[in-house]
């Protein structure tokens, strides 16, 4: 007990110098140093929260200034922490436009500053100063590359997981495949990759399972979430290299999650074939939920309700390819049993390659 007491006061006075230093300037002003000197450090993620939370007052209570103006101003804008930390930053930011809550667009900014990744900001900045590609291909033809791509075998040693990003940064051959395949996607028509990418993200999450044998992982379910962040962000940028940056950094983050996860093959039949899910509405799949609530069963899973959120958001109105997302919720609904790709004894695994 006393060596518990001991390290609760230690991390008090801790979190407390960690505040004081990176806020407040000798001679009493509050400072902008946080947002600089201290990124990549999770050591100051109280002091991002009271920063922001006193920028949040600077900007009268603003979300919407207080985020723009620290994600894509300065030496460092913070668009690109956006992407980092499993792009959590992302999705908080989405919520917090959708839901207009102060609270959790200081989380997102604070996530930003702590979860940042100095490889992805390299990636992005490297994007932005280089040449254009010389052909753009959809996102289903890119991927449908860095699947067979030899620059991305052998890279995960410890495994998949999306917490092994750092290897294929350190390999140089891997790092800059992905540059290319972040440089191929067309970034001219933001409403088109948007319509392109809701397609796309419930073949990644719900077609890479081996037929017979349903897996859903929990990393490429970030995906769905990713592509709503995106479509509900992007009409709050004006500018055009803003707009190019967010696109990038989402298909950066779609790119990463599927090497991780080992390049799984996607197959969209897995989605169309079964006729069981043909007669499914949205109104059966929040009525089951509705039955449920978040007392029991699945629904006490928080990815799972964002998933479903997010897979309503991009299909809701929709026909044609956004059709998907409502097979894929129902999908989900009827085979979801937990989670793979979290190291569990005995778990599914994705259709993956040999």
């Amino acid at each position: 007990m006393g060596q518990q007491i001991s390290r609760t006061v230690f991390d008090g006075l801790l979190a407390k110098t960690h505040v004081q230093h990176a806020l407040i300037q000798p001679n009493g002003r509050h400072n902008d140093l946080p947002t600089i000197r201290f990124l990549g450090d999770v050591r100051f993620q109280r002091a991002y929260m009271s920063y922001f939370s006193m920028e949040l007052t600077r900007f009268s209570g603003s979300p919407k200034a207080l985020a723009f103006s620290h994600l894509l101003a300065g030496d460092k804008p913070l668009i690109s922490g956006l992407f980092a930390g499993l792009g959590r930053p992302l999705v908080f930011l989405g919520d917090a436009m959708e839901l207009h809550s102060p609270i959790l667009l200081v989380q997102s900014l604070a996530l930003c500053a702590v979860d940042w990744m100095d490889p992805i900001h390299d990636i992005l900045t490297h994007l932005g100063q280089g040449a254009q590609a010389s052909g753009f291909l959809s996102p289903e033809q890119i991927l449908n590359r860095v699947a067979y791509d030899g620059r991305l075998s052998g890279i995960m040693k410890s495994g998949p997981g999306f917490q092994g990003i750092s290897q294929v940064f350190a390999s140089p051959g891997a790092k800059a495949a992905v540059l290319d395949y972040v440089r191929q996607l067309d970034c001219r028509d933001a409403e088109a990759i948007v319509d392109q990418l809701c397609a796309l993200s419930p073949i990644v999450l719900c077609g890479s399972h081996r037929p017979g044998y349903p897996a859903f992982d929990f990393y490429l379910s970030w995906v769905p979430s990713w592509v709503n962040s995106l479509r509900v962000l992007l009409p709050s940028l004006d500018d055009d290299a803003d707009k190019i940056t967010l696109l990038r950094g989402v298909w950066l983050l779609i790119i990463l999650a599927y090497v991780t996860q080992l390049r799984p093959v996607l197959d969209a039949s897995l989605i169309f074939s079964d006729e069981a899910l043909g007669d499914c509405t949205w109104e059966k799949v929040l009525a089951e939920f509705r039955e449920q609530g978040i007392s029991g069963g699945k629904y006490k899973d928080l990815q799972l309700l964002r998933t479903l959120r997010s897979l309503w958001s991009l299909g809701r109105g929709h026909d044609g390819d956004r059709q998907l997302n409502l097979r894929a919720a129902c999908k989900i609904v009827r085979e979801w049993k937990g989670w793979t790709g979290l190291g569990a004894d005995r778990e599914e695994t994705l259709n993956i390659r040999l």
